[in-house]
């Protein structure tokens, strides 16, 4: 484990509905002697500013180097030893070179937990002292290192119950096209007989109304959520919940967070993502990989119990895990 005693460490991670994943590192950290600033890793939660930044960033930089001229000058006295970047797709070689002058010693690490179709950020790997991806792919293709995604910690606190309320649950963003696969989902689970628990999360009524005209049919206030659903309550799903599903892009190459807290939680798995069975972690009797067009759950995989997962497999996945993967030998 690596030990962090009075080392410094500047922290962008993404707030909004994923912030406890930035808290969860930030407390990793900490809890190992590392003394941390945490920022937003852009200058702002709205919707606007992520178009912004994927349609202007290279060409309108300075929205971005005024936001991290504003960080060095709350931080000007301080001198890091870290620079971690999670996500960072408002990130460019100037403003990595910015931070670089401002901490000469620090090392710059970049972990990616988007896919890089989705954010373009190839000119900024060079720019980098490690740069990890939790995408195979990507990280193959960029020649990176390859860091799965993590569970946070609360998730070990599910309790292993013998009944239930539910026997599947589905905590999720809607967009397009996953309306369609959860309609199909929902009627499939009802002919099958199963207690199914949705909650179907959309940022902001702005996107409710631009997703109901455009892209899905209309759906009631009943059915959608429009703030996300916070760790404790999805901790008290879970206990209620026999298994977990996942509905993932038919694109989609690597895990959701999902797979891994369905590990942490001792709950059953059910995706659409065949790429798990690739993962040390598979194990049939634990995990159902279901055909969207034809998502058939067999009763008796919901009835047996769980298999135990081994020691070595959660640290890896847990917070800690990634913390050592992404600064060892930096």
């Amino acid at each position: 484990m690596t030990v962090f005693t009075n080392k410094r460490i500047l922290l962008f991670s993404p707030y909004g509905c994923t912030k406890h994943y930035g808290v969860a590192i930030k407390e990793e950290l900490e809890k190992r002697g590392a003394h941390v600033d945490e920022y937003d890793e852009r200058p702002s939660e709205k919707d606007y500013m992520k178009i912004i930044i994927r349609l202007l960033k290279k060409k309108v930089p300075q929205i971005f180097l005024r936001y991290i001229q504003d960080v060095i000058k709350e931080n000007k006295t301080k001198d890091y030893d870290y620079i971690l970047i999670c996500r960072g797709e408002a990130f460019t070689p100037v403003a990595i070179n910015f931070l670089r002058k401002a901490y000469p010693r620090a090392k710059v690490i970049l972990y990616l937990w988007d896919v890089m179709r989705n954010c373009v950020m190839d000119d900024v790997l060079a720019s980098c002292d490690k740069v990890m991806s939790f995408d195979p792919e990507d990280a193959k293709k960029h020649n990176i290192g390859f860091r799965p995604t993590f569970f946070v910690n609360d998730y070990l606190q599910v309790n292993e119950m013998s009944e239930f309320d539910y026997d599947l649950e589905l905590i999720c963003t809607l967009y397009h096209p996953r309306h369609k696969m959860i309609k199909q989902l929902r009627k499939n689970f009802a002919s099958q007989g199963l207690k199914f628990y949705a909650y179907l999360y959309v940022p902001g009524l702005i996107r409710y109304i631009q997703e109901s005209l455009f892209h899905f049919p209309f759906y009631s206030f009943k059915e959608i959520n429009l703030k996300p659903i916070s760790i404790r309550e999805t901790v008290e799903v879970l206990n209620k919940t026999k298994c977990m599903l996942d509905v993932n892009p038919p694109y989609q190459v690597s895990l959701s967070t999902r797979a891994y807290e369905a590990i942490a939680s001792r709950r059953k798995y059910i995706t659409t993502n065949k790429h798990i069975m690739d993962y040390e972690f598979y194990d049939p009797n634990n995990i159902l990989i279901i055909d969207i067009d034809n998502p058939v759950i067999p009763k008796k995989f919901i009835q047996t119990p769980f298999n135990s997962v081994s020691e070595e497999v959660l640290y890896k996945y847990s917070v800690a895990g990634l913390v050592d993967d992404l600064f060892n030998d930096v």
